[in-house]
């Protein structure tokens, strides 16, 4: 989990991760601006409940209307409306904009305003997965926090794949590995789709190395010095040619 700033500033540019991971750390921003425990944000207070609920009354969100991709001048000049309308039920009160990237020009500058002069109570989470897009006069008003990329799911098909090639390298003969290389060839893969195939299978034959420590060592350091050299990518068939001729060279 992402670990909060120890200290809040008035506004944070969070960016960065994925649109979720955005979104859940910016409610705990959010909660520990709004929460009522000794060591915020606790995640058990009513303010925070309420929070993560969506009801509390002093986190106001601000996106897109429906049917709209932009956020619009006039959601913007609606928030610094409220700007000065004291919080309701705690000393802070909390604007999230998500996205921030979609605020238009004639918004962004009316955002500006605000930030440069909105009461002290007030606070604003930009969340953004392109804050290029966003005024340079907006970012120098906001801490950013760069959230770090989230691994992608592994894909079942690849594992699937990645596991018949590794069964195929530690059971095969000569011939069968020549053949089954020769087949993967011709489906065409591209050198990143190849090179992530290849570690995959490595992960795989590496759980044979208790079982057949020989085969299995030798087909796991085949297969990192292919990946190795496909760094410096070359075709398909050499990098595959190269496999077969260093698992029985």
């Amino acid at each position: 989990m992402n670990p909060l700033p120890q200290t809040l500033s008035h506004a944070y540019l969070v960016t960065g991760g994925s649109q979720a991971s955005r979104g859940a750390y910016a409610l705990r921003l959010a909660q520990a601006y709004l929460c009522q425990g000794e060591r915020p944000p606790c995640g058990v207070c009513l303010p925070c409940r309420k929070a993560a609920a969506g009801v509390h009354p002093d986190l106001i969100r601000l996106t897109p209307e429906e049917g709209k991709r932009e956020i619009g001048v006039d959601q913007a000049r609606a928030l610094r409306a409220d700007l000065y309308v004291r919080p309701n039920e705690g000393r802070r009160k909390v604007y999230l904009i998500d996205p921030a990237d979609a605020l238009n020009p004639p918004a962004q500058s009316a955002l500006l305003k605000s930030l440069e002069e909105g009461p002290a109570y007030a606070a604003f989470l930009l969340l953004s997965g392109q804050p290029g897009l966003l005024l340079d006069t907006i970012r120098s008003r906001c801490e950013q926090l760069t959230l770090p990329p989230e691994e992608e799911p592994a894909d079942p098909q690849q594992l699937q794949k990645g596991a018949r090639l590794a069964q195929l390298l530690l059971e095969g003969d000569e011939l069968a590995v020549a053949e089954g290389l020769a087949a993967l060839e011709q489906e065409k893969l591209s050198g990143g789709q190849l090179l992530d195939l290849l570690a995959v299978a490595e992960g795989q034959a590496a759980q044979a190395l208790a079982i057949t420590p020989r085969r299995a060592a030798a087909v796991v350091r085949a297969l990192k010095q292919c990946r190795d050299s496909g760094v410096y990518h070359p075709g398909g068939g050499h990098l595959l040619g190269a496999l077969a001729a260093r698992l029985f060279g």
